[in-house]
């Protein structure tokens, strides 16, 4: 079946093909296995020892940890487990903000480039498996994507108040991720592109600033009340960026700092407390940097390379290998050179492995591939797009931010999903032979 006809199949089929989507979520979640681990496991024990001492994240207990992680996912959490303290209630919540992380998609396509291409961008979505493994997984990307988009679906609003909603949204963001404050970022310097006065240009900056301070404000003694710190986002920045400002650094994650020996480790770290524990590693990181500064620039296209070279960060868990990736298996193969045993499956295992990462890469380098066409052909119609001009500043932002720091596969999928809204004029041209003609 040829292209064209394949997307005009499944736009005359839109919605069965949307049905079938959540079908094949919920049987996911229903009757595959959810078994945490890494961060998955550790924000689900976050939020098991709040509902075990009746309170919200971070806990008194919680001060003596490395550091304090996505607090508002973490407390979203603890009110989703104590209605039905369940892995499927956490499934089902994926599922439910995979859904509205699709309609801002769908939203923002049709706000940017007009209805024909929504749909488009919708069947572009549905294709990209990493996010359908996602439902799988305890991950704070969902709530980050849905926040990042929501705040970029009222901006584009011209109500009274939506520019204030949409610095509400911005702010969550940064209480989930960190790399929040690229979106923060964006807005400021977008104003400085717009034509409009000055006096608008610093109003409506104003009304962002404003909305963003109103939600920093309340949750930060939203915590505060409960663990006597004014907390409002993730501490864990000084950590990151020492595990990519270090003698061992690779540009990947690399623990190997926090060894005995090593720049990073410490001595008893159940007796310190998190801001004590950041402060060391800052200090620590700072320094190296400022001793290694040709080095620590020279690790910037390896983090990149991380981030974009491979996109296996939740497709095995399609075929309940838990214990399979891409990375990992790639290395023991071919830089250990050891006989992997977790390939130690059945011949059909392992070629449903491959074939599925295959077709994966495919589409997946596909679309970044489509992306750099479609930034490289419109580059003067996106600066001068105010909307356009946003989206691509918050990414240019926020992997300037992971360069900080280290590279990681997990790290480019909010830009993944702003890609899609992208490239749907490109994808439209090749499947719509007519209208690439007329054009």
């Amino acid at each position: 079946m040829k292209l064209d006809k394949t997307f005009g199949f499944l736009q005359k089929n839109f919605k069965t093909l949307l049905f079938f989507y959540l079908l094949v979520q919920l049987a996911y979640i229903i009757f595959s296995p959810l078994k945490f681990r890494s961060d998955s496991l550790y924000y689900f024990k976050l939020a098991e020892d709040c509902l075990r001492l009746h309170t919200f994240y971070p806990a008194p207990v919680h001060l003596y940890e490395d550091y304090i992680t996505a607090p508002l996912y973490i407390n979203i959490l603890v009110v989703l487990l104590k209605m039905y303290n369940s892995k499927i209630t956490i499934g089902l919540f994926n599922i439910l903000l995979n859904f509205l992380q699709l309609w801002l998609v769908y939203k923002l396509t049709v706000q940017i480039w007009g209805k024909e291409y929504g749909k488009l961008s919708v069947i572009i979505y549905i294709f990209y498996l990493s996010t359908l493994g996602m439902i799988l997984f305890n991950l704070t990307e969902f709530l980050f994507n849905v926040l990042l988009l929501s705040s970029f679906y009222f901006y584009f609003q011209n109500g009274r108040y939506s520019v204030f909603i949409s610095g509400i949204f911005a702010a969550a963001s940064v209480s989930v991720r960190p790399i929040g404050w690229a979106l923060l970022a964006a807005y400021l310097v977008n104003f400085l592109f717009a034509g409009d006065s000055i006096k608008f240009k610093l109003k409506e900056a104003g009304k962002i600033i404003a909305g963003a301070l109103l939600f920093i404000s309340l949750f930060g003694f939203f915590t505060y009340s409960n663990f006597g710190r004014f907390i409002f986002t993730s501490t864990n920045g000084p950590v990151n960026l020492l595990i990519g400002a270090n003698d061992n650094a690779t540009g990947a994650y690399n623990d190997r700092v926090f060894q005995k020996g090593k720049a990073g480790y410490i001595l008893q770290p159940e007796t310190k407390t998190y801001s004590e524990k950041e402060n060391f590693w800052f200090t620590q990181a700072s320094s190296w940097v400022f001793a290694h500064p040709i080095k620590y620039i020279s690790l910037f296209p390896l983090k990149l390379v991380h981030m974009f070279i491979w996109d296996d960060i939740t497709v095995s868990r399609l075929l309940n290998l838990n214990d399979w990736n891409l990375y990992r298996v790639m290395k023991n193969i071919f830089i250990q050179k050891e006989n992997v045993p977790l390939l130690g499956g059945s011949l059909l295992t392992k070629f449903s492995y491959f074939f599925l990462l295959i077709i994966h890469h495919l589409y997946y380098f596909s679309v970044v591939v489509l992306f750099l066409l479609a930034i490289t052909k419109n580059i003067k119609v996106i600066f001068k797009n105010q909307s356009l001009r946003l989206l691509l500043l918050f990414i240019i932002f926020g992997i300037s931010i992971h360069l900080l720091t280290f590279g990681d596969a997990r790290f480019k999928y909010p830009y993944m999903i702003i890609m899609m809204i992208f490239i749907s004029p490109l994808v439209y041209q090749l499947v719509n032979p007519q209208k690439r003609e007329q054009s």
